[in-house]
């Protein structure tokens, strides 16, 4: 594999991360697309009719955003294409060594985490000043202030110093990562147990997210049962649903998704109220519900990218946490529709590829992880997305599929073995 088919993975695996103020950046953002772009044009990658279909649906919404609204904002406008061109761009070069690749680096940097994360645990100020010195002696990297650090391969939140943050920006965006890692590692080896998907399994679990205990307690076991030939296939299913039922008794599964959803209008009373935050995060649900006001006035097209359209307080700014709410106050019912199109066409070319069945159950992981966090519009999600428009290989009948690709090397789970 060449290193620019890898230097582009680890691109859009960082920006997916956004784990620093680079990361974030419209400077790194320009640099991938553009290197994307030249990738495309000097190794001559053939580019599908479908990426000029795409530019064309762009081009005629946001004319329609203009004649609806008699105004757009280009910058946000260009950034969102940028983004999802990146992505586009991204996985008509790597194809299925995205998944490769992808898988590879989050077991390379979940064994980093769980090397520092029991550190945290036990001496976190000290690991913290070691971890933020780069932020420390350059001041422009540093990202939200002193309660949070990041050195590129690992972070420190003080509002999560009991949970594993990895490289990401929160425990919830690194386990996003690991719950798309563990189903290309299943896909991959055909459910059987390795070294890799241990370590994956063990990450996540530190990360105590309950986006990402709820998908690995019920949308992988459903997963491993659908594809699983077996007698003991209803033993399984048993042992699944009492494993599952213990999961959602846990304070931080049930209890709190009962609770969030108790209190969706908590955040929202902030639309009235004055108060000196300059910003009040919303939950879940609650971002739903002001997803919902915003639906109501643009049910087909949504508002785009014009957020001065968009519902908000007069005193603080509301931040949605929700992207599945996120897109819809954006793009409306026809947004929603072409999101659904395109991972459900794309999970299933993906398990077709590997030769599985059940991609109901990746889509809908996909949609767990939009409806936790609002990370729909980012170059690494596109990739994922636009899996199915990137003219791949055709869906191969071999139990490993990357074997069949020259410039791929398999991932070993023994590193004593020669790599095929």
């Amino acid at each position: 594999m060449n290193k620019h088919k890898r230097n582009i993975a680890l691109l859009l695996i960082f920006i997916g991360a956004k784990g620093n103020i680079i990361a974030i950046s419209d400077g790194l953002l320009l640099f991938t697309f553009f290197y994307t772009v030249f990738y495309i044009r000097f190794f001559k990658v053939p580019i599908p009719k479908s990426a000029l279909y795409l530019l064309y649906g762009y081009i005629v919404l946001t004319i329609l955003y203009m004649v609806k609204f008699n105004w757009v904002n280009y910058y946000s406008t260009i950034r969102f294409a940028m983004k999802m061109y990146t992505g586009f761009f991204g996985i008509l070069i790597l194809k299925e060594h995205l998944f490769y690749l992808f898988e590879k680096c989050l077991v390379t940097l979940s064994k980093v985490s769980l090397f520092f994360f029991p550190i945290q645990l036990i001496a976190y100020p000290y690991l913290k000043q070691f971890i933020g010195i780069f932020e420390t002696l350059i001041p422009p990297l540093d990202y939200r202030g002193n309660w949070y650090v990041n050195n590129f391969i690992f972070t420190m939140n003080d509002n999560a110093m009991y949970r594993n943050s990895g490289f990401a920006w929160e425990p919830k965006g690194f386990a996003n990562l690991l719950i798309l890692a563990i189903f290309i590692n299943l896909l991959r080896t055909g459910f059987t147990r390795n070294r890799n998907l241990t370590i994956l399994f063990i990450t996540i679990l530190t990360t105590q997210s309950t986006t990402a205990i709820v998908t690995i307690f019920s949308m992988i076991p459903a997963f491993f049962l659908y594809n699983l030939k077996s007698q003991t296939k209803m033993l399984y299913f048993i042992i699944s649903i009492f494993v599952g039922i213990g999961m959602f008794n846990l304070d931080i599964v049930g209890n709190k998704i009962i609770n969030e959803f108790n209190n969706s209008g908590e955040h929202l009373k902030y639309m009235d109220v004055d108060t000196d935050m300059d910003k009040v995060t919303l939950g879940r649900f609650g971002s739903m519900q002001l997803a919902l006001m915003d639906f109501a006035k643009n049910p087909i097209l949504g508002i785009g990218m014009q957020d001065k359209f968009r519902t908000d307080s007069e005193f603080t700014h509301l931040v949605y946490v929700n992207g599945i709410a996120d897109f819809l106050s954006r793009f409306g019912l026809v947004g929603m529709i072409f999101l659904a199109y395109t991972y459900y066409q794309s999970t299933k070319k993906i398990t077709q590829y590997y030769n599985k069945k059940g991609f109901i159950f990746l889509f809908l992981s996909f949609l767990f992880i939009f409806f936790a966090s609002a990370i729909i519009i980012n170059p690494l999600y596109f990739a994922f997305e636009f899996y199915f428009l990137a003219n791949l290989i055709p869906a191969n009948r071999l139990s490993n599929p990357l074997e069949s690709l020259p410039m791929v090397t398999v991932i070993s789970d023994h590193p004593t073995e020669n790599p095929k």
